[in-house]
């Protein structure tokens, strides 16, 4: 007969609450939240790095080719402006 009445005995785990087959260490919350998440992200993924640029780079040619169209200060300032953030996915893939 079993021992006692009817429990199970209880199973000694490793501390940490890792498996034995795992390979990989356990994930630890990063201090900084949501920025260090996407910094994470960008740096694992390289096709949503790739989207993210292929996006700021039609969105600085849009308005550079407005601006040469119609020549107005407005699409010249915002194809320059829409080069920073290039600049800062470069700066959080990298970082």
């Amino acid at each position: 007969m079993p021992v006692g009445s009817g429990q199970r005995p209880k199973r000694n785990r490793p501390p940490g609450g890792t498996r034995r087959g795992t390979s990989r260490p356990a994930r630890t919350p990063t201090p900084n939240g949501r920025g260090a998440a996407v910094r994470e992200r960008l740096r694992r993924d390289p096709f949503l790095f790739v989207l993210c640029l292929g996006a700021l780079a039609f969105m600085t040619w849009a308005f550079a080719l407005t601006w040469w169209v119609t020549g107005g200060l407005i699409p010249l300032a915002l194809a320059l402006a829409s080069i920073a953030p290039a600049l800062v996915l470069f700066y959080l893939r990298d970082a």
